[in-house]
């Protein structure tokens, strides 16, 4: 299999997309969506009768739902603008044996075992490499090599990318 190459211009939509999937999957969604449902719900039905309850309401229901979200937004732009990482293109290099990582002189070469968990978003694929780390893959910048890439990952990390979808 050839190798997949592709690079990346990290920009704040792709860091909002990842900071958005790793705030908002699984048991925490439920929570935060939960919160936001009943006090909607609450509004709706007028049990904000006291001007002091009302704006707790209309805050509950806008601070998972918006609030948050629109922090993330504000946090990948300043990481965006702020991080020297982000200032150049992040080239990558997918092989089955393993994969690389550069950016200007430097490179670094992994083990596939490296990457813990790999999910994909509507808009990026990320792999997850530990408790803090991610590779932020967006869709747009693999381009048409997308299915050859998911293939290439099911295949080297059968257990870690079974959320991954192949057209």
């Amino acid at each position: 299999m050839e190798p997949i190459r592709f690079s990346v211009k990290m920009k704040t939509l792709y860091l909002f997309d990842f900071l958005y999937v790793n705030s908002y999957s699984g048991f925490r969604a439920v929570i935060n969506y939960t919160f936001s449902g009943i006090a909607i719900v609450a509004l709706i039905f007028g049990y904000g009768s006291t001007p002091i309850s009302l704006i707790a309401l209309i805050l509950l229901a806008s601070l998972f739902t918006v609030i948050e979200p629109l922090m993330l937004l504000f946090k990948a732009f300043r990481q965006v603008k702020l991080n020297p990482a982000f200032k150049n293109e992040i080239n990558y290099c997918f092989e089955e044996e393993k994969f690389t990582v550069s950016q200007g002189e430097q490179s670094q070469e992994a083990p596939w075992e490296m990457v813990l968990l790999a999910k994909e978003s509507f808009k990026s694929i990320i792999l997850f490499t530990g408790n803090n780390n991610a590779i932020i893959l967006p869709k747009d910048c693999i381009g048409d090599k997308q299915n050859d890439f998911k293939l290439l990952l099911k295949k080297v990390r059968p257990n870690e990318s079974e959320k991954l979808k192949t057209v």
